[in-house]
């Protein structure tokens, strides 16, 4: 079997059509989504642990600010991929 990717996007357009998703395949597993504080202030947070973050970074809680930035700095660049993806699609018309 291949190997998962790190990071992969997961939704529900049926029941949950507003939200995205972000699930960690790696341990500790988990599900993160972007919150928006405001309009103009948004980070990214875990909001379902298959395994306990907070455990398996207790001696180190560095890493997990780490890995949730790698996390942000991912889905961003999934973002402007989505993007650009849009504009190529427009220039073949």
């Amino acid at each position: 079997m291949a190997q998962l990717p790190k990071f992969m996007i997961a939704d529900d357009p049926v029941t949950d059509p507003e939200n995205e998703y972000i699930f960690h395949t790696e341990k500790p597993r988990f599900f993160a989504k972007r919150v928006e504080d405001d309009e103009e202030n948004a980070h990214i947070d875990i909001v379902y642990e298959l395994d306990s973050v907070d455990e398996f970074f207790k001696n180190s809680p560095d890493k997990k600010i780490e890995l949730l930035e790698e996390l942000g700095d991912w889905y961003y660049s999934y973002l402007d991929w989505l993007e650009d993806d849009g504009e190529e699609e427009d220039d073949e018309f």
